[in-house]
Order: structure tokens, then sequence, then C-alpha cells
């Protein structure tokens, strides 16, 4: 009869353990033998009364990770700020280099010969200041398939500073430096001239 009593007092004690807890977010572990009363943060009940009578413990179960911790959600996550971002380029350089994040020879004419790399050298201000993403790419004289086509991040900064480099730009002609936002609008060109 003790044992009995003893089992009972634990059951409400665990009843309503779970149901205080309703409030707080659910999370990836296990929940409480009794915790399935709850099934949303955002849909608990009023606490109501737990019967006494005695009932065989539920058989354990395992939840899913909530949406927004899984990778896809994370990736959601990053994608929504990337979008959101604001981004203008304040400075766009064509140079043989960069150095301490600055370019190096900077330039509108460079000889194939004499340049292995050429660079792009980007510098933004990110008004929203959350995270976004650029791309910069090459395009040839003859208005062919462009080089290089790399995609930067750009960190949640009022101002950022990157660059991409290209050893494809070795026809002769006018090339045009062109960087992209995240969703595909441009957002600045720079021509420059290659020389054999």
């Amino acid at each position: 009869m003790a044992t009995k009593m003893a089992r009972r007092m634990m059951f409400l004690a665990l009843c309503t353990v779970s149901l205080a807890g309703c409030g707080e977010r659910h999370d990836a572990r296990p929940p409480a033998p009794a915790a399935a009363a709850c099934p949303a943060a955002t849909q608990c009940p009023e606490p109501v009364a737990v019967a006494a009578a005695p009932a065989a413990p539920p058989a354990a179960t395992v939840t899913a990770p909530a949406p927004a911790a899984t990778a896809a959600g994370v990736k959601e996550r990053k994608e929504k700020a990337r979008g959101a971002a604001e981004l203008k380029v304040k400075r766009l350089v064509v140079a043989a280099g960069v150095k301490d994040r600055e370019p190096v020879a900077p330039g509108t004419t460079f000889r194939a010969p004499e340049t292995e790399r050429l660079y792009a050298f980007i510098e933004l201000e990110n008004r929203s200041e959350a995270e976004g993403e650029i791309t910069v790419a090459f395009v040839p004289p003859d208005g062919g398939a462009p080089v290089g086509n790399v995609t930067l991040g750009v960190g949640p900064s009022p101002r950022w500073r990157t660059w991409a480099f290209t050893r494809g730009a070795r026809k002769a002609g006018e090339w045009t430096a062109v960087v992209r936002s995240g969703t595909g609008e441009e957002l600045a060109r720079a021509p420059f001239e290659v020389t054999l």
C-alpha cells in the first residue's frame, strides 16, 4: 500500500513539473515522462487538475530537434540574412596584388606576361550590418563567358574590404571586373585593359 501511495505521489509531482515548465523553450532532449502534455511552447494548456489514479509510465520518446537547430534551418537563416544585407561598393580597384588589406600597383592597364594574377579589390559599406555576399567576375573583351565568378562573404560590419583574383585574364583587350550582390544585382564595375 505504501508503495502504491509513493508511486501516486511521484506521478503527481511529475505531472505538476511538466505543466509548470510548459512555457519554456523545447529543445532536442527527450522530454520527461509526463511532458507529452505540452505539444509546443506556443500552445501550452492552462494548468488542469491531474487524476490521482495510477498509470503506467509512458514509453520513452525521442523528439527531433527544433527546425531552427537543424543544419537546414541554420543555412536558411544565413541565406535570409545575406539577402537582407544592404551593400554599397565604396571602392573597386583592379590591381596587380593586395598587401595589408590594400591594393598594390593599382591601374587600368596590365601586361599579361608581367602579371600572373589580377585582383579586384572591393571596399563595401554594409548599411544593414547583416551578413551578406558578393560575386566577382572578370568579363573578357569579346563578351564571352566571365572568368573568376568568385563568391565572397561580407561580414556584419559597416565597412568591409575583400578581394578576388584571376589568372585567366590573358587575352589582350578591354576587360571588366563586375561585382554583384548575392541576389544578382550589379553593384559596381571597373574596366581595365590587358596587353601582350
